[in-house]
């Protein structure tokens, strides 16, 4: 009788060590992430007593802002759904996204005080937190928007000079002032509107990826743009990127070899989070032993493993536009206080250019942007047709820069179910667009 009272009693001690090492973990170790979590509805609820800044264009024109509807803060979005995939939501329900999620502290104006310290101290009181000025234009937007039409897609536009990103669209998209009325519907809509396809889509880039390849091989003196290669007759390296020349391309990428251009398209940023201003997706870097030689030929033609954004590629274009220095993309622009008051201190961590990093030497640069010259037609650039989901669906690429001497601005354009012809004759809009926007 007694060893049975002592086993009871060890399962009991045993079950109480375990919920008390469940509710640790979850209290002491997850505690603080999930007391930050844009879907935490407390910190939501808390917010009700701070104006949440503004989120304004580069024009300072309203991209989203906060009123007071029936004696609670609610969010508004004056564009409905065309900055609704950067810009993002936030909803009580259903938490937040986009830049509403990762400007967090700025719109709350809680960056130096943690975030749920400041919410409390400011209970009680309706005070506003920071306006935050991105680097989004809304013309731009719209008429990129327009350019990609009802196609599912994406269209990114870069600043070379800056990396700051002018336009993000990505199609179909959602009214984020109807969303929690029309969740389930966008939910399990089969065309996703809820996927930011310009952030966070992973596509085969195909023989956009050869922008890479031709900065290894020019980089490593594995080939020259005068150098001969076999592309219907005799060709040579500066006419590599065209359409007709992918076989000439995947026998350079195998000359230059698995592990260069690994290290080529890591020191791109693919592989890697674009930007530190927005959610984004990494794509993929295939590891150090999917690079053998037979496999190089499947990058170029998207049967790889290779996945990229398009915010991605449009960032590995700006670089190669400008004079080698890798361009990471932001959004912020700048912060400001209530009524345009500039900001104490300046700019948050996000909002500062990230430091220089040269991957390639200026006439390495200006070698590639001579081949995408001569392999874009009216436009620089590169297109590419491709296979994803299992190779039942293609999709339609096209990376370019303009104008076509001194670069100013990047474009990346990705449209589903269509090749790169469309591709390319949507990036020549935006292109012409962006060049006529600039100052």
């Amino acid at each position: 009788m007694k060893r049975r009272v002592l086993r009871l009693a060890a399962l009991h001690l045993t079950l109480l060590c375990l919920v008390a090492g469940w509710a640790g973990y979850w209290q002491v170790v997850r505690g603080p992430e999930l007391a930050y979590h844009p879907a935490n509805p407390r910190v939501l609820l808390a917010e009700d007593h701070v104006f949440r800044g503004r989120i304004l264009d580069r024009n300072r024109e309203v991209l989203a802002r906060t009123v007071r509807r029936g004696g609670r803060m609610v969010r508004e979005y004056p564009t409905g759904e065309l900055f609704a995939h950067p810009v993002g939501y936030r909803s009580v329900l259903l938490g937040k996204a986009g830049l509403e999620a990762s400007l967090e502290a700025q719109l709350l104006s809680a960056a130096e005080a943690g975030l749920w310290e400041e919410l409390r101290r400011r209970a009680g009181e309706a005070r506003r937190g920071l306006d935050v000025v991105t680097t989004l234009d809304t013309a731009l937007q719209r008429l990129a928007w327009e350019a990609l039409g009802a196609r599912a897609g994406a269209v990114v536009v870069l600043d070379v000079a800056t990396g700051g990103v002018l336009a993000s669209v990505s199609r179909p998209s959602f009214d984020p002032n109807r969303l929690e009325q029309t969740w389930a519907e966008l939910r399990w809509s089969p065309r996703a509107p809820l996927h930011d396809r310009a952030l966070a889509g992973s596509y085969p880039p195909g023989r956009t990826f050869g922008v890479v390849v031709l900065s290894a091989a020019l980089s490593r003196g594995v080939a020259e743009l005068a150098t001969p290669v076999e592309c219907r007759g005799l060709q040579k390296v500066r006419e590599i990127l065209q359409a007709a020349c992918e076989d000439a391309l995947a026998r350079l990428s195998t000359r230059v070899g698995g592990r260069v251009l690994r290290e080529m398209a890591e020191a791109f940023g693919l592989g890697q989070v674009p930007t530190p201003d927005a959610p984004a997706a990494a794509g993929r870097l295939p590891e150090a032993g999917e690079w053998e030689a037979g496999a190089l030929p499947g990058l170029l033609s998207g049967a790889g493993k290779l996945l990229a954004s398009p915010l991605q590629m449009a960032s590995v274009v700006a670089t190669v536009a400008g004079t080698g220095e890798r361009v990471v993309p932001h959004f912020v622009d700048a912060l400001q206080g209530p009524e345009g008051s500039p900001l104490s201190g300046g700019l948050s961590a996000s909002a500062r250019k990230s430091p220089a990093v040269r991957i390639m030497a200026p006439e390495v640069a200006e070698a590639v942007q001579e081949a995408l010259r001569a392999a874009g037609g009216p436009v620089a650039g590169v297109g590419a047709t491709v296979t994803f989901q299992d190779r039942r669906r293609k999709a339609g690429w096209f990376v370019g820069f303009g104008p076509g001497r001194s670069p100013r601005v990047a474009v990346a354009v990705l449209v589903e179910d269509a090749g790169e012809q469309v591709a390319g004759a949507v990036a020549q809009k935006v292109l012409e667009a962006a060049l006529r926007r600039m100052p």
